[in-house]
Order: structure tokens, then C-alpha cells, then sequence
């Protein structure tokens, strides 16, 4: 951990050299020949004079710099007065401090940041001196500071920059002058220090788990446990080990079927298996058995899951604090997508995110339209995919406009041509790419949810699959589940909007709500247990090394938001397109690049030529 700079305590002849220099550098002397001021100050003395030459811009401080100057000004009004201390000690306020300070570990803060020696030095004769009361008074302000501030985030000021592009969160950290206004004010300033955490209901039940964590590497008490090994257990099946199984899972049972696996102890199992993020059969095989004998789902020890949940704590500093009455929270690690409303969750299911190369941005923005039957117009990135697929836009199903007009994409010197004036949409259908639904968040990601007709993906235990924007399940229920608590139930019929409705039906939300778009590794169920979830984009491990002051070795990757590199349209020929024996697979099937002269060919039987025909394009 980094060394906070502090004062060094002086005795004798040397103290009091040393005051008279800093006195002179805050408090520069009169010269002889100028008539006294009526209103100079009177000069200052004891604390208050040490106090005030150890502000004074030349001295090092262990306060931040941006702290600096609103710690100099709240001492200054106060006539550089001690607020926490006197000669006799710290008052009633400071212990209530210093003790909240003490807690700072139990928060996911390192303690180590918050140490408090001045406030123990030994009393000579029942008092500090001079100096040492300054030491304990500015010592105690600057811990105070250090831990409002860090309990807002500050520890990573900047993740988009830091840690990666893809992280559109900062923390929000309140400034030292209305830290020091408020908490020297208070009565309670231990309260006011725990209201700078963050209270949301996950950051606290991580702050649980994180005692019951600390307290299990203490203490782990016996528990009986079937073996590690042995055979399949299944309903029907009788021995000594379903004994053992129902004590362990906390099933009663009568004499009969002490020894009995049937109906209940599957139901059991099963649901132990969904908490070890095991499939839910019910049957005791090898995995089962290995976890129920004691062995970590994912083979972490105790110390990684610490870890793990302290960076998870510290993710949640950079939330919203208020997560909106209603609102959607959507979790890539988890492949989550939870509707909340008055604290009830309306609507949960799966969701499909982007690729390690093509990740689904963190980020907060409120929803504000939901599109049924919509097109979709394809961002600059996948146009350049597109354009260098070797076939022409429009047999890929897509259109091409410019200025409101249909253009034809084989006409376009795609080498010279600004990109951006181009719109490629693809228009509504049940082979659209976005399905039959789009929820609408503006931000400067073009991230949103929406359907999508490769259902079977939904299967894949691990759904990284996306551009970018996050697939959603069942997006029709979804969006009716919307729409009732914003209008009222059964106001609009997603269901025959969708079969009867007018294409790019855009419906405007009357009371828009916020979307988070987090990244969450460890969350607690309403049980109070604990899932812990794959690290898919290495957000955790970063956020980890910050925390441990690693920043050289933190991949922060690419700006996925710099400007899309079109030098390679240069190689798509005007009015030509590739043969398919030179694909860039770079890019990857069916986006490689190819080469060649051979002419466009209307190929007359794609599914985009009968949606133009159809349309009439």
C-alpha cells in the first residue's frame, strides 16, 4: 500500500525553530515601518498556529490535492481551531469517527488507509502537547476525507479510462468542503460516515457475505457429509448415504425412510445443485457428490471468493444510488435480465450479450421508447463487415439509403464514400436481426434490447454471442409486462401489435425508467445464498489488480467507441464482388474479405430479395 505522508512529531529548541519557519511561510511578518491594521487579525498560538502552518501551500499533507485547498478554508473560517481534538485528547464526535473509521475493513476498504497513531500517542502529564494535538486533529480530518471519499469509489476515479472503455460508469464522490461542513456538524458523524456507502440491497447482503467469508477462514465447523466418492444416488435408491444425504440437506425423515431416496430428497438436491450452479436433476452423481463433500463449486478458495466480492462491493460504488422505482438491471456474467417494480420483480429471464471482441458496454440511460416490428439500421462497424463480406449489400436482405433515397450498393465507391451519410437497414420481419421487438435507451453505445430469431442460442449456458446489444428471451412478455406498469393493464396487446400492428410501431414510454447494464460476478439470492459467476470479460480481474495498486499490468484494451476504420473499403470494388476462396479470417465467416471481378448477380430467392419484392423496393 502506498505511504500517506505525515507530519513528523518535533521536540525542543527544534519544535519551536520549526512552528516559528511555518508560521512565517503562512503568516508572513509586518514589515516595522507599517502602521498596525485595525482589523489584523490577532496572532495565532498553540494548535491553531501549527495547524495553520501546516496548511500553508509549501508543506507536504496527506491530503489529496484536490482536498487541499477546502480543508485550508474550513480550518481558516474557524480560525484554524481544532474540530475533533484538544490538549486533553479527542472529544466525544472524533471517538464516534475514529470508531466508524475501524469499520472501514468490514465495507471492503483496506483498514490499513483509515490507521489512526496520533490519536494514541502517550499524554505526558495528562496532556498533548501543541504539536501532537495538531498531528491527531489534521491526521483524523484526513482519514475522514480518505474514507467519505472512498466509500463513494474513488479508490478507481476512472474506470472508462483505467480499466476499460467498456465501463461507462464513474463514481460520484462528494466534495471535501461539504464533507467537512457536514460531518463536523453532526452529532452522530459515525451515521453520517455509513451513509456514504452505498446502501443498495446487493451491496449490503455483499457486505454479509463478506463477514461470513472472513469468519468461515476462522472458524469452519464440522458437518457430516456423504463421501466423496461413490455411487449414483437416485429415487428409489436405499443405503446408509441418503441418511447421511437428508441430515446434511436438513430433511427430517421417519424410520422407514430414514435410507430412502424418494420425492423429497430429489426436490432437495435439486435445489442444491441450482446454488452450486450445477444442472438441477436431482440426482447425486460425481459433481453433485464432490460439492456436498465439502469441494468449492468453482475450485476457488476462500481468499479468491474474498476477492471476488470485494470487487463486486466496489463495482456497486459506481452504481446509481437510487436505481429508479422501477428499472431493469441487466447482469453479463449472469445472462440475466431482472424488471423491477416497487421493489418486486416482474419479469426475469435470460439475455444474450456481446463477444469478448464485440463487449456489451456498462452503463446507466433511461428507457424510453419500445419499437414493435421494428427494422434495423446497422451501425458503421457491422456496415464495414458487410460491405467486405464479398456479396452485395442488398443480397445480404438489407437496404441501402442516402438522403431518403434507395441506393444501389454495387453503384457506390464505397473507397471514397463517407460512410456515416449511408443508412443499411434491414427491414421488419420474422428474419429481421432484432425479432420483433426493440427497447429503446438512448445512449452513445447504439446498445439496446431486443428479440431475436436465433432462439436455440438461448440454450448455451455461457451466451456471449451479440455485437454489442443484449438479446432478450422472451421479449414480448417483456415488453407487456412494460407497458402495464407505465399505461395500465392491458392497455396495449403486445401479442397482436406484433402480428396486426404497423411495422416500426414506435411506442414512447409515459413515464421512461432506467436501464443498468452491470457486471456483477457474485450475487446473493433473496435465500441468502451466494452465485458465483465466470469472469466472461475480465472486468473482476481488473478491478482486482486496481485495488491492489497493479494498474501497469491491467489489459485496458481498445476504445470501442474510437472511430470505425474504413481504410479497408478501398478493397471492395465498384460494382463488383469476391469470390468466396479469400476470406480474412480476421473478421470471421461469412464477414471475410474477398477478391475478384466477378459482377454482382441478383440472386433473386434470398430471404432480403422477397422482403424488397414484398415491399415493393
Amino acid at each position: 500500500m502506498k505511504t500517506l505522508p505525515r507530519w513528523i512529531p518535533l521536540n525542543g529548541q527544534r519544535a519551536v525553530m520549526a512552528i516559528a519557519a511555518l508560521m512565517l511561510v503562512a503568516h508572513p511578518a509586518v514589515s516595522q515601518d507599517a502602521a498596525p491594521s485595525e482589523t489584523s487579525a490577532p496572532a495565532l498560538t498553540g494548535p491553531a498556529a501549527i495547524i495553520s502552518a501546516r496548511l500553508a501551500p509549501t508543506v507536504v499533507t496527506p491530503f489529496d490535492e484536490a482536498d487541499r485547498d477546502a480543508v485550508a478554508a474550513f480550518y481558516s473560517k474557524r480560525e484554524f481551531r481544532p474540530v475533533w481534538v484538544d490538549e486533553r485528547g479527542p472529544t466525544h464526535a472524533a471517538r464516534l469517527a475514529a470508531t466508524e473509521l475501524g469499520h472501514a475493513g468490514e465495507w471492503g476498504l483496506d483498514p490499513a488507509a483509515f490507521a489512526l497513531p496520533s490519536l494514541s500517542t502517550p499524554m505526558s502529564q495528562g496532556r498533548w502537547t501543541d504539536v501532537e494535538t495538531a498531528d491527531a486533529e489534521l491526521e483524523l480530518t484526513a482519514a475522514i476525507l480518505r474514507y467519505a471519499h472512498q466509500a463513494q469509489g474513488s479508490r478507481i476515479a476512472d474506470p472508462t479510462t483505467t480499466l476499460s472503455s467498456y465501463i461507462d460508469r464513474a463514481p460520484v464522490v462528494t466534495n471535501a468542503a461539504d464533507i467537512l461542513a457536514a460531518v463536523s456538524s453532526s452529532t452522530t458523524p459515525d451515521a453520517l460516515l455509513r451513509a456514504y456507502q452505498p446502501q443498495q440491497s446487493q451491496f449490503l447482503k455483499l457486505k454479509a457475505l463478506l463477514a461470513e467469508l472472513r469468519g468461515s477462514e476462522r472458524s469452519t465447523p464440522d458437518i457430516t457429509r456423504i463421501a466423496r466418492r461413490g455411487p449414483t444416488l437416485n429415487v428409489g435408491d436405499r443405503s446408509a448415504e441418503v441418511a447421511l444425504l437428508r441430515k446434511q440437506l436438513s430433511l427430517s425423515a421417519t424410520p422407514e425412510t430414514e435410507q430412502l431416496f424418494d420425492s423429497d430428497v430429489a426436490k432437495a438436491v435439486k435445489a442444491f445443485q441450482r446454488k452450486a450452479s450445477l444442472r438441477g436433476d436431482g440426482i447425486v452423481g460425481p459433481k453433485t457428490r464432490a460439492i456436498l463433500a465439502g469441494d468449492r463449486p468453482d475450485g476457488r478458495k476462500t481468499a479468491d471468493r474474498v476477492a471476488a466480492v470485494i470487487a463486486n462491493m466496489e463495482a456497486w460504488r459506481w452504481m446509481p444510488r437510487d436505481m429508479g422505482e422501477t428499472n431493469i438491471l441487466v447482469n453479463i456474467p449472469a445472462f440475466s435480465i431482472r424488471l423491477t417494480s416497487k421493489n418486486e420483480t416482474l419479469f426475469e429471464d435470460r439475455v444474450i450479450v456481446g463477444t469478448n471482441s464485440t463487449q456489451t458496454p456498462l452503463f446507466s440511460k433511461d428507457m424510453k421508447t419500445i419499437v414493435l416490428r421494428p427494422v434495423w439500421n446497422i451501425p458503421d462497424s457491422i456496415k464495414v463487415a458487410k460491405l467486405l463480406s464479398g456479396r452485395s449489400i442488398e443480397s445480404q436482405g438489407y437496404t441501402v439509403m442516402r438522403n431518403g433515397r434507395k441506393i444501389d450498393s454495387s453503384r457506390v465507391n464505397w473507397a471514397k464514400a463517407n460512410l456515416s451519410a449511408y443508412t443499411f437497414y434491414q427491414p421488419s420481419g420474422d428474419d429481421n436481426a432484432l425479432g420483433l421487438v426493440k427497447f429503446l435507451f438512448p445512449n452513445k453505445h447504439a446498445v439496446y434490447l431486443h428479440d431475436t430469431p436465433s432462439r436455440s442460442l438461448f440454450n448455451s449456458s455461457e451466451r456471449l454471442y451479440s455485437h454489442g446489444c443484449v438479446r432478450v428471451r422472451n421479449p414480448q412478455k417483456l415488453a407487456q409486462r412494460i407497458f402495464d406498469i407505465d399505461r395500465s393493464e392491458g392497455a396495449l396487446n403486445v401479442a397482436h401489435l406484433v402480428r396486426k400492428g404497423p411495422m416500426n410501431d414506435e411506442e414512447t414510454l409515459v413515464k421512461p425508467f432506467p436501464v443498468h447494464v452491470g457486471y456483477f460476478t457474485v450475487w446473493v439470492g433473496k435465500d441468502g445464498e451466494a452465485q458465483y459467476f465466470k469472469d466472461v470479460y475480465g472486468h473482476q480481474r481488473r478491478i482486482e489488480l486496481a485495488l491492489a495498486g497493479k494498474w501497469q499490468k491491467i489489459d485496458v484494451g481498445k476504445d470501442h467507441l474510437a472511430a470505425v476504420d474504413t481504410s479497408r473499403l478501398k478493397e471492395v470494388r465498384l460494382g463488383s464482388r469476391g469470390s468466396s476462396d479469400s476470406r480474412d479470417s480476421s473478421l470471421g465467416a461469412p464477414m471475410g474479405l474477398t477478391k475478384s471481378n466477378v459482377q454482382y448477380r441478383p440472386r433473386k430467392d434470398t430471404v432480403g430479395d422477397m422482403i424488397q419484392r414484398a415491399l415493393g423496393f
